[in-house]
């Protein structure tokens, strides 16, 4: 009897050993050939914030590592990426940009995000003038969360011109529910948390560390319809902005936003800060041959969407309180020809894609901004 116990448990030791060495070898596999996207941001990255719902954490420093790349990481006291403000100088220039993870960019260092090329392409165009621009990108923010943060900077900063930077890829998305987003254990995570076999605490490490579980998760999602559930979709959130017969949950951002954009527009008066919002396209929208190509795959037919639609209805809406656009859709699409403007992983604009932003945001900017008395440079 104790021997076959003894066989017995040997092979499932070995059964086991075997499960671990494939797995681990999967992983290897794909982290060389077939990078997976993970959670990106370190431990610790993010706080919860009482006005803002979550914040960047004041004073964090580190290093965000990607297959694709690996930035330093700075937060200062403010909570912002980069060096911290100080006071304003006599003749210079600060313009304080707003928006999301394509404002902080960090997938880049800080001197290549497209509010530092701005930065220093204005200083140029203003006689070297004194120019500060202040980077206010925090990952997940829509414009509900923006507009809470310039109300909290403005005072504090006293901008000459607020840029407020919108990705119309999810913004809509993110201003339905803003308050989504919560921090648990030092991570950015979901409120409500989703059903599922195994424990939520360790799912969750396995989508910050696995690429074996990311891939195996996007696997499932085609597989589904084998076990009689509806087979997921990646393209739909790209085709809901896209269609040209109205998406009810899309049209419903629109009205959130419009709001929003009106409140914004409103304090943006109070504090006397000029205001330009400026329309980040997404990578199917610069590169249009891959969605045409996508949505035939699925069998539909390309001319049932309009990918310049978001930006009309974010102009119009814009254009409607009186703010100027800087709609980048056609700049970006004029250098998609030259190296690729996106990251093939990570999805946010490249160092190219950067450049080419930062260089329009400032021709824009310069515009806008009213030049006091020049004085020396600190």
């Amino acid at each position: 009897m104790k021997g076959r116990l003894r066989a017995w448990g040997g092979n499932l030791l070995l059964v086991l050993l075997a499960l671990v060495l494939t797995l681990g070898g999967f992983e290897f596999g794909l982290r060389l050939f077939l990078p997976q996207k993970l959670y990106r941001f370190p431990k610790g990255f993010f706080q919860n914030d009482s006005d803002l719902v979550f914040a960047l954490t004041p004073g964090f420093q580190g290093i965000l590592r990607n297959p694709e790349y690996a930035t330093e990481i700075r937060i200062n006291a403010l909570g912002l990426r980069g060096p911290l403000p100080g006071p304003r100088v006599p003749g210079s220039v600060r313009v304080l940009g707003l928006g999301d993870s394509f404002v902080s960019a960090f997938n880049v260092s800080e001197v290549d995000t497209f509010l530092s090329v701005a930065e220093a392409r204005l200083r140029k165009a203003t006689q070297d003038r004194w120019v500060e621009v202040v980077n206010a990108g925090t990952p997940n923010y829509g414009t509900w969360q923006e507009l809470r943060l310039f109300q909290r900077l403005a005072p504090q900063l006293d901008p000459d011109l607020a840029v407020l930077c919108v990705y119309v890829g999810n913004d809509l998305e993110n201003n339905l529910d803003p308050k989504e987003g919560v921090v648990r254990d030092g991570f950015l995570t979901e409120r409500r948390r989703q059903l599922g076999l195994l424990p939520y605490s360790f799912r969750s490490w396995l989508q910050r560390n696995s690429m074996a579980y990311v891939f195996l998760w996007n696997a499932w999602g085609q597989l589904r319809p084998w076990v009689g559930r509806d087979r997921s979709d990646p393209l739909k959130p790209d085709k809901d902005l896209f269609a040209r017969r109205p998406v009810p949950n899309v049209e419903m951002g629109y009205r959130v936003t419009s709001e929003l954009l009106g409140q914004f527009r409103s304090q943006a008066e109070q504090f006397k800060v000029p205001l330009l919002v400026v329309l980040i396209p997404t990578e199917l929208q610069v590169y249009p041959d891959r969605f045409e190509g996508l949505v035939k795959k699925q069998g539909l037919d390309p001319r049932l969407f309009d990918l310049e639609l978001p930006q009309r209805r974010w102009s119009e809406m814009a254009h409607a309180w009186g703010i100027p656009v800087l709609d980048l859709l056609p700049t970006l699409r004029r250098h998609s020809s030259g190296p690729y403007l996106y990251m093939s992983l990570d999805g946010h604009l490249s160092e190219e894609g950067n450049r080419v932003t930062g260089e329009s945001i400032a021709d824009a900017a310069r515009a806008l901004i009213t030049l006091p008395e020049k004085v020396d440079s600190p």
